[in-house]
């Protein structure tokens, strides 16, 4: 045992020196379990970490929702959400944490991912014998890497991370295929790469292409096959790889072709980003903040000792002309992919990232990082020619980023300094002669090169906030306590909605079935439902933060969670997204400190009989008012001019420094003193007690307004882009009410802002009529539900709530029927009058056909695994 770590010393430091210098940084800032704060940050606090209370509820209690989840908005297919986000197998790790520690799990996944990523560029790299394994240069190439630029900004995106840990490993079965005519360690690690992340993979597969030719050209005078011959080895193992993972990408690709896909762009324009110089100032430290987010240039920071070994092995004669030509042909291609945009979408698969541009640039971390190590497999030291080489491009990109600092918000004096004085101190020790120095020549690179990386470590960390551990924790273990209540009080099928929100993905983070998500595979036609009926809606996102008392009754919210907002203990651990006067009419069942639940009177059943005329409603239009309409007169047979939710006018107009009108509809006002706050009040007197709506569009929108509602603030979810609907009064007959609108800009555009009631009288007969044959749930789960249901001859049509998706099936009295699509959203079915069993059941497409393509992809492994150690023996 002492023996083999003393062979693998230096491998164990270039795990734990990554490791270790990362714990201690989050350690320093107080991150759970070490302190107040967490490392939730942007997507990993909004999205990932409730995916994660997701997979660990999926493996502990109901493993249907590997295939399909009612959490995830009405619900909707989680292969591609398991293959995108959660099939890394660090995320084991979770399981022994309970949901509300799971920012503790996070940590320890990060910083082990650090930690794995030094690992396996090291021992790749002693493997091929470009670093020897007694170096103290293994640590420092791989420290390097494992805290190279993309990381530091990218570690909020765990699921990418393990793409630096496989592409080491995928390159290092390259270069067994091409040197020793073995391609089994290149198909395993290629195949585990698509497994675990299907997106890094898909980049880390266009680069494989690049390092095959480079690799034929660098080896070419040790090759005992034709390159032909390798090139034909190296695609029917890439081939062999993407059988094995067919039962994992053939279901997921089939899906995201009803999701993801579908923002696919196919034309752009051949035009740069960006001035592909302001490159230049990501090579310094702390080049990452906050507005680099959402776009900006890749983060290739790598530190001093790789740019200046890179510097030299272009200006070195110990690499051949041709082996340099190829190396400086693939790095400028990579380098223009980042700003050029056609290859931008290329290495994106089709579609511009939202936030984090240059996913892919821990690819160009990685080349540099390779071919410094080639350079200092045949070179310890630099010569002249770089050393002059390296000083001018350090005086002119210096020069560069001192002129022009005012067009980066990235990089400022003093990290151009500091970024200047670590280079200068790695090249004078390269030059060195000294004896002394060379003999810790390796210590002294190590040492300076773990300051350099962990400097740019801090410094850009140093840029973002953190989500309180408390916040997250507090509202982890109130969400479970009133999901398990709820549950105890009807341990059925139904859909909850909350007039507070930490996440839009809440549902899964608590186990629940809510309308909202936030997920980059979410079906577009939900998306465009939501968008239809006056709730907000983005690119990868839906939240039910607008509810009518129609949509809350036939969507199956039967329970509604509220909060106390006059308790001011949790008031900042509970977001109010929402301003419900309607909730009145749901009655309180149960107070689960702090949250209340209220029971719905009016929500149908996942199922129920309507008249087989909405079966003529195959889309929706674009008006989020006449589509609620649309939909309660297809469900009961009733005439298309009829109206539940009637316009209503406002009494009062009153304006304060702005223009005078008496129109408000799409009216645009504007400040009469510029420098003077302004308003407009719309006051109005319900007629009826009945609930009250106002629709606004997309321009009344934080940014330009703050409304206020009979003078306190009207608290509303902030993000959407088309009209929504705004509950804002009820059981308010003869009571005047007031909606305030504050200018936040000079003008202000009322659009599409207009007064609604809903007809009660006529809902509430209408919702008796539906409830009178409804489909009783026998049993059910993630991905089937049971149940009985009586058909009339006025009401032959089972209508759900259930999204109409590839993969639903539907049994009647035991026998496939066919299923109908109604609304562009849901699935209904036709049958006779009389009692039925009806069963709807989910199977994910594709998913049989991917498991026996994977079966061939396996035994074709097997041979070949057969085959190699057949023929190893033989010549033994």
């Amino acid at each position: 045992m002492k023996k083999r770590i003393k062979e693998n010393y230096q491998l164990i430091i270039s795990f734990l020196l990554p490791l270790l210098i990362m714990s201690i940084y989050f350690i320093y800032r107080h991150m759970a379990p070490f302190g107040k704060s967490s490392l939730l940050t942007v997507d990993l606090g909004q999205q990932y970490i409730d995916f994660f209370s997701f997979f660990h509820n999926t493996l502990l209690h109901h493993p249907g929702s590997l295939f399909y989840s009612f959490s995830k908005a009405l619900g909707g297919e989680t292969t591609s959400i398991w293959a995108y986000y959660l099939l890394s197998p660090f995320n084991l790790i979770l399981l022994f944490f309970s949901k509300s520690s799971l920012t503790t799990a996070v940590f320890i996944i990060t910083v082990i991912k650090y930690g794995f990523s030094g690992l396996s560029i090291a021992w790749v790299l002693q493997k091929v014998k470009l670093i020897s394994k007694s170096s103290f240069m293994l640590p420092a190439f791989a420290t390097s890497y494992a805290l190279c630029g993309w990381i530091i900004a990218n570690q909020l995106n765990l699921m990418w991370l393990d793409a630096l840990i496989t592409l080491p490993l995928v390159i290092y079965g390259l270069e067994k295929l091409v040197t020793d005519k073995n391609p089994v360690p290149y198909i395993i690690w290629l195949s585990i790469t698509l497994i675990v992340n299907y997106y890094m993979a898909y980049m880390i597969c266009i680069f494989t292409i690049l390092y095959i030719i480079f690799a034929l050209i660098y080896h070419e005078k040790e090759l005992s096959n034709k390159p032909t011959t390798i090139i034909r080895s190296y695609i029917f193992s890439s081939i062999t790889s993407g059988l094995i993972s067919a039962c994992l990408l053939l279901p997921t690709y089939i899906l995201l072709k009803n999701s993801k896909m579908t923002f696919s762009l196919k034309n752009t324009k051949s035009i740069f980003e960006y001035n592909p110089l302001k490159i230049i100032g990501k090579l310094y430290p702390g080049s990452f903040n906050f507005k680099q987010m959402p776009s900006g240039q890749p983060n290739i920071f790598v530190g001093s000792l790789i740019i200046i070994l890179l510097i030299a092995f272009f200006t070195t004669k110990k690499i051949n002309l041709k082996t340099k030509l190829t190396s400086l042909i693939i790095t400028l291609f990579l380098l223009l992919s980042t700003c050029f945009k056609p290859l931008d979408l290329f290495w994106h698969a089709g579609q511009f990232p939202i936030w984090y541009p240059s996913r892919f640039s821990f690819i160009i971390c990685f080349w540099f990082i390779w071919l410094a190590a080639i350079y200092w497999s045949k070179q310890k030291c630099i010569n002249n020619t770089t050393l002059i080489t390296s000083l001018i491009l350090l005086i002119l990109s210096d020069l560069y980023l001192f002129i022009n600092e005012n067009s980066f918000n990235f990089i400022k004096n003093n990290q151009i300094i500091i970024g200047s004085i670590f280079f200068l101190v790695v090249l004078c020790l390269l030059t060195n002669k000294i004896k002394f120095i060379n003999n810790y020549l390796t210590i002294i690179l190590l040492i300076i090169s773990v300051i350099d990386m962990t400097t740019n470590a801090s410094m850009s960390l140093n840029n973002l906030s953190y989500v309180p551990q408390n916040q997250f924790g507090i509202y982890t273990n109130q969400i479970d306590k009133a999901g398990a209540i709820n549950k105890n009080i009807n341990s059925g099928f139904y859909r909850i909605g909350t007039t507070f929100q930490r996440t839009r993905d809440d549902g899964m983070q608590g186990d629940y079935f809510t309308p909202a998500h936030f997920g980059s595979t979410l079906e577009r036609k939900t998306i465009g439902f939501f968008d239809l009926i006056g709730l907000p809606d983005g690119d990868g996102f839906v939240n039910y933060s607008n509810g009518t008392l129609l949509t809350d009754a036939l969507l199956n919210l039967k329970y509604f969670w509220t909060y106390n907002y006059n308790n001011p203990k949790f008031n900042d651990d509970f977001p109010q997204i929402t301003v419900k006067p309607d909730l009145t009419r749901y009655p309180i069942i149960k107070n689960a400190h702090p949250i209340i639940i209220c029971h719905n009177p009016y929500a149908l059943n996942v199922g129920y009989m309507v008249n087989k005329k909405i079966n003529k409603l195959k889309y929706l239009v674009n008006d989020d008012v006449t589509n609620q309409n649309q939909l309660w007169n297809y469900l009961l047979n009733k005439p298309q001019n009829n109206k539940l939710i009637k316009v209503d006018n406002f009494n009062n107009l009153q304006s304060v420094n702005t223009n005078s009108s008496l129109k408000v509809t799409n009216n645009t006002f504007h400040k009469l003193n510029n420098y003077r706050p302004a308003q407009i009040t719309l006051s109005f007197i319900p007629k009826t007690n009945d609930p009250y709506y106002l629709n606004i569009g997309p321009n009344i929108n934080y940014k330009n307004v703050s409304m206020l509602l009979n003078g306190q603030p009207l608290n509303q979810y902030k993000t959407f882009r088309n009209n929504i609907l705004l509950n804002v009064a009820d059981k308010d007959k003869r009571k005047k009410q007031t909606i305030t609108f504050q200018f936040l800009k000079n003008d202000l555009w009322l659009q599409n802002v207009t007064l609604y009631h809903l007809d009660m009288k006529q809902f509430n007969t209408g919702i008796k009529t539906l409830k009178s044959h409804q489909f009783k749930v026998t049993s059910w789960g993630q991905t089937f539900i049971k149940g009985t249901v009586n058909a009339t001859k006025k009401q032959t049509t089972l209508m759900t709530s259930i999204p109409y998706e590839l993969g639903w099936h539907a049994t009647v009295d035991g026998k496939k029927v066919s299923l109908h699509k109604v609304a562009d959203e849901f699935i209904a079915i036709n049958l006779k009058p009389g009692n039925h069993d009806i069963k709807l059941y989910y199977r994910t497409p594709f998913l049989g056909l991917g498991i026996l393509l994977s079966c061939i992809g396996l035994f074709i492994l097997a041979i070949l695994i057969w085959k190699i150690y057949f023929e190893n023996k033989k010549a033994l």
